[in-house]
């Protein structure tokens, strides 16, 4: 929630930023795109949960990894959340809204990766 709220407020800084009741005590994670494989890799191998790729249409879903587009993910929860290319996924407030809520998908890990 931390790194989402500056996203949400560069829009509407007024905004009512929930405060997260837990923490996973864990970092955000940044990176390149070309990390997703082994992120998810590494990830699958030492949790037990189910991840969520967001922003990544060409992505193929298995049984423990997700693909939604960021309106999709709306209302879910995943252990780890990869956000693909946030900015990529709109521009003002619709484009806004989609990456603040894409960002509060996680409930233990979130890894953002961009294409540099």
């Amino acid at each position: 929630m931390a790194e989402a709220e500056p996203v949400i407020r560069a829009v509407f800084p007024d905004a009512n930023v929930p405060i997260s009741i837990r923490s996973s005590g864990v970092d955000v994670v940044h990176g390149p795109t070309s990390d997703l494989g082994s992120i998810l890799a590494t990830w699958l191998a030492t949790h037990a949960g189910i991840a969520c790729v967001i922003g990544d249409r060409t992505f193929t879903v298995t049984s423990r990894v997700r693909s939604l587009t960021p309106e999709l993910s709306k209302g879910l929860e995943f252990d780890l959340v990869v956000l693909v290319d946030p900015d990529a996924f709109g521009i003002g407030i619709e484009g806004t809204v989609d990456r603040y809520v894409a960002m509060t998908r996680a409930t233990q890990q979130l890894v953002i990766l961009t294409s540099t």
